[in-house]
């Protein structure tokens, strides 16, 4: 198979119509997909679920557009995820190309349950498809009362400010600190937009946002044909945060890096689990946390955007379930009802 992006195409209309489509219509389109792909019933929700909850909180790039592209490939996972090789509080994990959020579940498990005996879980998970949002994973091991980290690499996708050749993945990181309540989460990537937002505008023809895409000499562009690169977020500091990620999805496990990261099959993901209560017996950790994110939500603000991190996209997918319907371009439909009635090859 192949991961790469679709070809350059004619543009579409600049604002395609929308409708409003309700969600329990969207997540049956969803896990009809599924089925049609030979998921079982109860994974193919857990599927859905997971891109849905993208859509909702507000990444649409990680959420139904993502799931119809990614849903290409779902025919091809072959077996249940399988450890291959551990040691101490370390776990390798073959995923035998499981769709995403089945494997980010399956290793999340992993780590859960070696920070519960050891204080700390690292696993690494390869051979596997792609997810939306991490946050839903880093966010589950919180609410066990522990640290969640999650991050993945890709292809040699982004530059740094003022680089012109990929080197490094677009490498997302997630984390979550349990607290008395909802989980204290981030969700980010070390790109200025993530490139599925190209995937999705060389669709539609629509011009990129400003500065965050490269073409192949390094130069911002807004042409969705001619840009071929993310750029990193913060100059040379967000860039050496990309390669911290790098290393934590790659080396670390034995997994591939930069250039040699070639296909979704040799992308490498980490998911990280510590448990404070080993070095607090006290056990006040989430009472910490829950002081923390109450001083932040009490610090003063400049001019009204300063907010919580993970607060704002819970609170969409909070209103988004009480309305019952969101908004869904209709091509977006149209490739999403091609799916659900078993069509995995046009996009």
């Amino acid at each position: 198979m192949s991961d790469t992006a679709p070809s350059a195409r004619g543009p579409a209309p600049a604002d395609p119509a929308s409708v409003q489509v309700p969600i329990a219509e969207l997540a049956d389109l969803m896990a009809r997909t599924c089925a049609a792909a030979g998921v079982p019933d109860s994974a193919g929700r857990r599927v859905a679920g997971h891109f849905l909850t993208g859509e909702l909180r507000g990444k649409p790039s990680h959420g139904l557009a993502k799931f119809a592209f990614e849903s290409r490939f779902f025919p091809e996972r072959q077996a249940p995820p399988e450890i291959v090789r551990e040691r101490g509080a370390f776990a390798v994990v073959d995923a035998h190309r499981e769709i995403g959020p089945l494997s980010a579940d399956f290793a999340t498990a992993a780590a859960i349950e070696r920070a519960r005996r050891l204080g700390v879980g690292l696993v690494g998970v390869i051979n596997t498809q792609r997810y939306g949002v991490l946050s839903t994973f880093t966010e589950t091991i919180a609410q066990h009362g522990l640290i969640g980290i999650a991050a993945n690499t890709s292809r040699p996708e982004a530059v740094p400010a003022g680089g012109a050749t990929p080197v490094v993945g677009v490498n997302p990181l997630s984390f979550a600190l349990p607290t008395l309540g909802e989980p204290l989460s981030a969700d980010m990537g070390t790109t200025l937009a993530p490139m599925g937002v190209l995937w999705e505008h060389r669709r539609s023809g629509q011009p990129l946002p400003e500065r965050c895409f490269a073409d192949a000499d390094g130069r911002a562009t807004r042409d969705p044909h001619a840009a071929s690169s993310a750029i990193v977020f913060g100059d040379h500091r967000g860039f050496a945060l990309s390669l911290l990620l790098q290393a934590l999805t790659g080396s670390l496990f034995g997994f591939p890096m930069g250039r040699d990261v070639d296909s979704t099959w040799t992308t490498g993901y980490a998911f990280i689990a510590l448990d404070p209560t080993f070095a607090d017996p006290d056990k006040g950790a989430a009472a910490a946390n829950t002081r923390l994110a109450d001083h932040l939500r009490a610090a003063a603000t400049a001019d009204g955007t300063w907010r919580v991190p993970g607060e704002q996209g819970r609170a969409r997918e909070a209103a988004a379930r009480t309305n019952g319907t969101i908004p869904v371009p209709g091509p977006l439909l149209a490739r999403l009802s091609a799916r659900a009635a078993g069509d995995f090859t046009s996009d």
